[in-house]
């Protein structure tokens, strides 16, 4: 059996109602209508684990886990999880980077019907603390590199007390070899964990599930949340994208038909799972169809390339950032790139000479592929629209997926555009959000039922669609700055600086780089009575790092007497859209260090 095409991928009616010119641009194996399963996530893996038991299911480090041996550790976590008091609807705080516990544990916790509260493992004290208090989440899972995090919010004087904190190692799936390493590398630098009842660590949680004791396991529906993940949205503030199972299964079943997945097929997962790209293209497709999904804890470029080589992976997704390093790097000069079946970029704009660069450097090296590029938002789980394997338009990120609509509108209206008139880009189908967590008057700003009877995601992104039903993205409508693929909210940013008695005023920008695309840059104005000295910037730097996630802090201050107004008094963005701009006509870009999430090249352990 090559592939498990015949029993995932089912024909389903147009019931759509809608004109869509880009079906004909549709490979012929494409079905434009697919019928979703009434499965969980855990079920829509659970039944590709009876098909293929012995087929590798994930990779890391030199551990390898069959599809038996995956489900037989979901379903032990699972029942560890039940007992340990979590029930259906349940919050559950994963803050994990890609290591086999965070496959593991959000399956099980979708196995019981709980939802996955996913979090960066680098989140900041008081990030922590808010993601906590939102979803009033009493049970965490993290890492002991990331305990400390969580130990000073559970000190705080604030409600959020938990009643179980999971502490997973690196190290707990690692050989004897690996584990020495990792010790005299890492392990040996992370402070040792107290002893106390509301600690477990992940090897006594999954002795729990190991008791004779029985546990009832609930019904699930497609239709039932499964993970809240992060987004500024449209409107700059951060929020809790509360998805469905259909919403995830849905995505995988649109990736998967257009990816060409066969069993045992190997994905690189660099994008981390807490990222709607990393947890629904990268883990759920793939182990949606059969694949193999190769664990990476940390990007680097050297970790990549011994990866790469190693395995020979048929898929890589991720951003423009990583495509760009791998191109530069030496250590990839000798490597065989014909292994390659697809390449995604998401998350961010893939410039065109990033592109060319990359697919020259790979087609030399034996690859046959190119980079496919994607485009979506965490309000439709991630991708929903992606370029065509046989056509590329220059500037289009592609046509929707199957059963899923786009239409160009009148920003601030549900009127429809003509073809290649810009207006803001609104999206319907089935991987579109039940809404934000806790947040009816902004799901209400962003989802709206049109004449057309339709749920529409209202993406605060400015584009356009040609005749033929290409779509091609312009800029952001609101304020959000795209850096290494993650979003960046420049009015967070700006409330953390305003807060330092120091600062009259504050202006967060994103200026172009050519490595991330956008880097940070906070342009403050001191109050009279202050100067300007180097502790008083690091004083800011520090507060930031309090407050802000790693990939939030601004990488540049820039200290002035004034900023640029408008005439109603506010701060001219555009004033200083142009100061930069004119800037870097002058001077190079150009910078040696590169990474994916993390400006100071630490990573995640």
């Amino acid at each position: 059996m090559k592939n498990l095409n015949d029993f995932i991928l089912k024909p389903a009616e147009d019931n759509l109602s809608y004109k869509r010119p880009w079906l004909e641009y549709y490979p012929k194996n494409i079905l434009p209508n697919i019928e979703y399963p009434d499965k969980s996530m855990f079920q829509m893996v659970e039944f590709v684990g009876h098909k293929i038991p012995d087929a590798n299911a994930l990779e890391f480090m030199g551990l390898q886990l069959s599809y038996e041996n995956l489900l037989n550790l979901i379903n032990l976590c699972a029942q560890s999880l039940i007992k340990l008091g979590i029930k259906k609807g349940d919050k559950v705080t994963v803050c994990l980077p890609n290591i086999p516990q965070a496959t593991i544990v959000f399956y099980a916790i979708n196995k019981i019907g709980a939802i996955s509260n996913m979090i960066h493992p680098l989140s900041a004290p008081k990030e922590i603390e808010y993601f906590l208090s939102l979803t009033e989440s009493q049970y965490a899972i993290s890492t002991d590199f990331a305990f400390n995090n969580f130990e000073k919010v559970n000190n705080n004087e604030n409600e959020v007390k938990l009643k179980k904190i999971v502490i997973c190692g690196v190290q707990d799936y690692l050989g004897n070899l690996n584990r020495v390493g990792y010790w005299i590398l890492s392990g040996r630098k992370i402070p040792k964990i107290p002893k106390r009842d509301n600690i477990i660590w992940w090897k006594d949680l999954l002795k729990l599930g190991e008791s004779k004791s029985s546990v009832i396991f609930p019904k699930i529906r497609k239709e039932d949340p499964a993970a809240i993940l992060y987004t500024g949205g449209t409107t700059g503030k951060q929020k809790g994208v509360v998805l469905s199972n259909l919403n995830f299964n849905a995505l995988a079943l649109q990736t998967g038909s257009q990816a060409d997945v066969e069993i045992n097929d190997k994905m690189m997962c660099i994008m981390p799972f807490f990222h709607g790209f990393g947890l629904g293209v990268s883990m759920h497709t793939a182990l949606s169809f059969g694949g193999n999904i190769i664990l990476v804890p940390k990007f680097s470029v050297d970790d990549f390339a011994k990866t790469f080589n190693k395995h020979e992976p048929q898929f890589v997704a991720g951003v423009p950032t990583l495509f760009t390093a791998l191109t530069r790097s030496k250590k990839m000069v000798n490597s065989d790139f014909s292994c390659l079946k697809g390449v995604f970029s998401g998350a961010d704009t893939l410039p065109n000479d990033i592109k060319i660069q990359f697919e020259n450097f790979i087609a030399e090296r034996g690859a046959n592929v190119t980079i496919r590029e994607g485009y979506g938002l965490t309000e439709t789980v991630t991708a929903s629209c992606l370029t065509p394997p046989t056509e590329y338009r220059f500037g289009s990120i592609g046509v929707p997926f199957p059963d899923t609509l786009y239409k160009i509108c009148k920003v601030g209206t549900d009127k429809p555009c003509v073809a290649d008139e810009d207006g803001e880009i609104c999206i319907s189908g089935p991987t579109v959000m039940l809404g934000y967590y806790k947040e009816k008057e902004e799901t209400d700003l962003v989802l709206k039922k049109h004449d057309d009877g339709n749920l529409w995601v209202h993406t605060g992104d400015l584009g356009s669609m040609d005749k033929d039903g290409f779509v091609y993205f312009k800029q952001r409508i609101k304020r959000i700055i795209k850096s290494s693929g993650y979003s960046v909210f420049p009015t967070q940013i700006e409330n953390v600086l305003m807060d330092h008695k120091a600062v009259a005023m504050c202006c967060v920008m994103g200026v172009p780089d050519s490595y991330q695309i956008e880097k940070i840059r906070a342009y403050i104005v001191l109050k009279e009575e202050y100067k300007y000295s180097n502790d008083l910037e690091e004083d800011l730097l520090n507060r930031c790092k309090e407050y802000l996630s790693k990939w939030s802090i601004p990488r540049e201050f820039v200290f002035r007497d004034e900023l640029p107004l408008t005439n109603v008094g506010k701060i001219s963005f555009i004033a200083l859209q142009k100061e930069i701009i004119n800037e870097l006509e002058k001077e190079s870009i150009y910078s040696d260090e590169i990474t994916i999430g993390d400006d100071e090249g630490e990573g995640i352990p």
